[in-house]
């Protein structure tokens, strides 16, 4: 015993032993020893496959807390105890756990990971989260990384044809306009049939409107999306069944397309720079009548008009004239720039990226310019904290054509088929040149009528592109933050807050000359309009993750959010310019000014539970309350729930299906809900204007206190099946929607006050169909690798009730029908049913507008009348039918991606199947007319030598109708993207680098017996909309 003295209380006696001591001291020894003899261990780690580095790998030590992980040349510097040999776990997602053993540091170890294909082990991002496809109950889909790493303009060109059930239909081919996308089907008539767009877990602003200011007269619209420089984009996931997207509650019906932005990686820095340079052409033209030709059918037909004008001499000297429509199009020049630079360390991740795109269109004076830049970066602070924020700035510009609907004359240009300059350039008379003798523009037509001549001026379609002005120019600034803390190894809490401002400016002008300034009224015309869009989100998360033992697995969810939405626009205009860009000099309008607020609050909630790595279920619960319906009708719940099995899994199918490596069933049920009217549809408000120098006013809204949200209901049936080690794998959905309570638009009573259609919960509309996606990894060697997928989606849309009404009509010509047991966007008019021959008995033909046809005229079907039966009369009331729909009856695609050594390849080919669209262009280009140039088509109009069933005879007075003539297959297949690239690995200053050369062609080819520019058109009706471009690049992309 040793005793102890206390020099303030005496004396006392321990119980430590001097052998308790000894032993302590030699533990604290040993222990000093270990720390001090810890050693570093430095490696590579490696893909097996390629021995391409691999970055971001983390290398742990096992029994140990000692790890790191790999940088951008796949080194690892690791502190290891130094008791070898010992154990190192290496992880990384996309390939599988490794474990090695370690006998000395003496020389850098290298260790090879092999690439996991198993598709279930998978991880994908889902609504505020992520999970492995093994647990998924719901349709959730993601684009390749191998379309994500072609060279594109816009985030929509990533995705036609990529995922079964998504169509992707081009608005116009100006460059910088968005696309209209549907996911399953449009389950909307009035409301927006958009999907949701979540950037990096905010909720993107893309309204239809988004980026309009109310001045008018533009052609097309600037894609909201088009912030976004695609070659920023890591992942694309689309959520298409209700228990994936109903997370997103009443903002999920359309589905939901979730993309996740590059991020810097754990390990050294990165640069990487890329040119791309590019040539864009026209990817058709229409054929019209020459010179020659267009005198021969005038001097026929139409009294030789032209010969008032011209002299003998003169018009025989004519051969093809002027081509007006090549004049106005032109050869377009892109040029995109890309720089980013990334790293991190074990604590810090960043990303800085810039981009500038210049885009010149087809069309002259058309095109896009986009600069924009983004950074993306997270930071732990502490062992439990962390902290990240991603910004965005964009400034993109659009110069777009002028669009002459709503001019302001008598008998608009619009009503006769002349949309915009580049239509007015295809009806222009071969017979005029496009300048006069000293280089000045020619606006002498004597052959036009009074809609676009003033005084014996007219317009000059080229002189218009030239000098008119239709610009849109967006600048916005999108902001998130978050912080995430784990209160507990399960438990974490994350709150977001962002912000998303976007300025849109338009510019609209018209000088004197042009056709849309020509009129006396107006003498050159001018607008300018501002729009400002400020919205804001706040979330609040709590998630509690929990592997129970290896039985039980859960993870649950539950949050708050907010957003604030705050619009405002004014617009200025003026006639009567004296200078071309200047309002100031003109007689001013009455300005035009709006502001606009919206709230949103949600709770939601998520449930996933897994049983023995077999047997998943995932319930979800959110509550909306949205602004835009009038109280007592706020709040909007949409459940839904899902189940999988991992047949797989279970020892009975493994040896039933040797060769079965994936079989997952699933099936889910639930709602989702649409609120994308406008913020006060439910308000009534007036137009306010002047009248004889006095205030007016016009009911503009009668408002509807009623209104509510659409809703769908959905129920879903899928498999996911993979054979030979995933190397095959198989997805496939049944699924069935039902839409209620649709905002539909409708005429107003009588004696309301107001023309305009008013908004109300009126009728049904369903979507049914199923999906196939077959992907294939065929060929995985040293030096060659080929894979491919293939895609192909059906979906029926019918209309189900309209309350109250039979039919509604639809179109500046009435053209569409929204009627019980059709489809949205229904074509409707007369059955063509051929031209009347010189021996048929005309007495038999009914009579239409009150004249019985004659030999050379067009004949139509005889429906019926009120009783049911043929009454030997064709009218607009008893004899319109339904002639076919916008709706495809599936839609396809396919791609494929190889390697062979250093050279990469890639395709990707879109199809649709069935789809209809009214060529309204060709309508009015084939009505012959003394005024205007005319389609190729009329040389092989009905004559009694040449007796054409198929167009009518030039002097007939009723040669085009609205009939199914016109109603067009618009089938298509289109060879999208076809890449070809070869990398060249270098050394510089002992660390690794690349240069990738690469040359890329998009359009290159499209098969379709559709006769105008474009068989997408998403409207449904071709009025001459912007052609599609056949486009070539190169470029050159450098990283080290």
């Amino acid at each position: 015993m040793v005793k102890i003295t206390n020099f303030f209380k005496g004396s006392y006696t321990s119980s430590f032993s001097v052998k308790k001591c000894t032993c302590i001291f030699l533990v604290l020894f040993v222990c000093s020893l270990v720390i001090h003899a810890q050693t570093t261990l430095t490696g590579y780690v490696l893909d097996e496959k390629t021995k391409e580095p691999v970055t971001g790998a983390t290398i742990v030590e096992q029994a140990t807390t000692n790890g790191s992980s790999t940088d951008a040349d796949g080194r690892f510097d690791l502190k290891v105890s130094g008791r070898f040999p010992l154990k190192l776990s290496i992880r990384l997602i996309g390939y599988k756990d490794r474990e090695v053993i370690v006998k000395n540091a003496t020389d850098p170890v290298n260790i090879y990971l092999t690439e996991d294909i198993n598709a279930l082990n998978e991880v994908v991002v889902v609504g505020y989260g992520t999970q492995r496809r093994k647990e998924l109950t719901g349709a959730v889909a993601s684009v390749s990384k191998a379309t994500l790493e072609q060279p594109a303009t816009s985030v929509n060109e990533l995705l036609g044809g990529s995922i079964a059930g998504l169509n992707v239909s081009q608005n116009s081919g100006q460059p910088g306009t968005g696309s209209a996308i549907r996911i399953r089907g449009g389950n909307s008539i009035y409301a927006s049939n958009e999907p949701l767009y979540v950037i990096d877990g905010f909720i993107f602003f893309s309204e239809k409107n988004a980026t309009q200011a109310g001045v008018g007269n533009i052609d097309g619209s600037l894609d909201p999306l088009a912030a976004i420089n695609p070659s920023d984009i890591e992942s694309i996931e689309v959520l298409k069944d209700v228990s994936a997207k109903a997370i997103y509650g009443s903002r999920g019906a359309n589905g939901v397309i979730l993309v996740t932005t590059k991020k810097g990686k754990r390990g050294g820095n990165t640069i990487r720079y890329q040119y791309t340079i590019g040539v864009d052409k026209s990817a058709k033209k229409l054929d019209l009548l020459t010179a020659k030709q267009w005198l021969s059918i005038q001097k026929e037909y139409f009294n030789d008009k032209p010969s008032l004008y011209y002299s003998q001499e003169e018009l025989a000297r004519f051969d093809k004239g002027t081509d007006w429509q090549n004049a106005v199009l032109q050869t377009g020049i892109s040029q995109t720039h890309e720089l980013s630079v990334s790293g991190g360390d074990e604590k810090t991740r960043y990303l800085i990226s810039g981009n500038y795109t210049d885009q010149k269109g087809i069309i002259l004076n058309s095109g896009f310019k986009r600069f924009s830049g983004r950074l993306n970066l997270d930071k732990e602070l502490y062992q439990n904290l962390k902290v990240g924020l991603t910004a965005t700035v964009n400034r993109s510009t659009q110069d777009a054509l002028t669009t002459f609907e709503g001019a302001n004359y008598n008998d608009s240009p619009y009503s006769h088929g002349i949309a915009n300059s580049l239509t007015y350039a295809l009806y222009m008379p071969p017979v005029l040149s496009i300048y006069n003798a000293d280089g000045s523009y020619n606006y002498k037509n004597p052959f036009e009528y009074s809609y676009l001549s003033y005084y014996g001026q007219a317009a000059n379609p080229v002189s218009d592109l030239k000098n008119s002005i239709g610009q849109t120019i967006s600048t916005s600034l999108l902001g998130n933050f978050f912080v995430e803390y784990n209160i507990l190894k399960e438990l974490k809490a994350k709150v977001n807050a962002g912000a998303n401002t976007d300025y849109i400016t338009q510019n609209y002008f018209a000088p004197p000359y042009t056709a849309l300034g020509l009129n006396q009224d107006i003498r050159g015309m001018g607008a300018i309009g501002n729009r400002r869009t400020d919205v804001t989100q706040y979330e609040f998360l709590l998630s509690f993750t929990k592997q129970l033992n290896p039985v039980h697995f859960i993870d649950l969810l539950a949050g708050y959010t907010y957003q604030n939405t705050k619009t405002d626009f004014s617009v200025s205009k003026a006639n009567h310019l004296e200078s071309f860009d200047n309002l100031g000099t003109g007689n001013e309008l009455p300005p035009i000014s709006r502001k606009q607020k919206a709230s949103f609050n949600s709770f939601l909630g998520r449930a996933n539970y897994t049983l023995l790595e077999r047997y998943n279920l995932t319930a979800t619960y959110r509550a909306d309350k949205s602004s835009r319906f009038s109280k007592g009708h706020e709040w909007g719940y949409f459940p839904s729930i899902g189940f999988s099995w991992n047949v797989n899994e279970e020892e009975f199918a493994k040896p039933l299906f040797p060769a079965l490596s994936t079989l997952k069933l699933r099936l889910t049920y639930g709602k989702a809900g649409n609120q994308e009217i406008d913020f006060d549809e439910y308000e009534q408000y007036f137009n306010t204007g002047r009248y004889n120098g006095a205030p007016a006013y016009d009911m503009k809204n009668l408002g509807n206190s009623d209104l509510k949200w659409e809703t769908t209901t959905e129920y879903n049936a899928g498999i996911d099946a993979g054979f030979l080690n995933d190397r095959f794998t198989l997805t496939a959905d049944v699924y069935y929607k039902k839409t209620h309570d649709l905002l539909l638009r409708i005429p107003a009573p009588l004696g309301s006050g107001t023309s305009e259609k008013q908004i109300a919960n009126i009728g049904n509309v369903i979507n049914k169909g199923f999906e196939f996606t077959l992907n294939a990894k065929l060929v995985e060697r040293k030096n060659f690798s080929w894979s491919a997928s293939a895609n192909i989606a059906r979906n029926i849309n019918r209309i189900t009730s309209l309350g109250e009404y039979d039919g509604l009509t639809e179109g500046n010509d009435q053209e569409q029908i929204l009627r019980v047991g059709e489809s949205v966007g229904s074509f409707y008019g007369y059955r063509f049913l051929g031209v009347v021959q010189s021996d048929e008995d005309i007495s038999k033909l009914p009579t239409i507008g009150g004249r019985t046809p004659q030999p050379g005229d067009a004949k139509f079907a005889d429906i019926s009348s009120s009783d049911g039966n043929p009454d030997g009369r064709v009218t607009p009331e008893s004899d319109r039918v339904v002639l076919g729909n916008i709706q495809p009856d599936f839609t396809y695609g396919f791609s494929s991606s190889a390697s062979y050594g250093n050279f990469d390849f890639y395709i990707m080919l879109q199809g649709s199947q069935g789809n209809q669209v009214y060529n309204l262009l060709r309508r009015y280009l084939e009505r012959p007319n003394d005024s205007y140039n005319m389609s190729a088509a009329l040389l092989n109009s009905w004559t009694e030598a040449n007796p054409s069933n198929t167009i009518p005879y030039l002097g007939s007075t009723r040669a085009t109708e609205l009939d199914s003539r016109y109603v067009e297959d618009a089938s298509f297949l289109k060879l999208r993207n076809v890449t070809l690239g070869y990398t060249i690995p270098i050394k510089v200053n002992s660390s690794s680098a690349k240069v990738r050369v690469f040359a890329s062609a998009r359009n290159l080819l499209t098969i379709t017996k559709y006769k105008g520019y474009d068989p997408e058109v998403a409207s449904g009706v071709d009025l001459g909309i912007y052609p599609s471009s056949k486009s070539f690049m190169a470029g050159v992309s450098l990283t080290f």
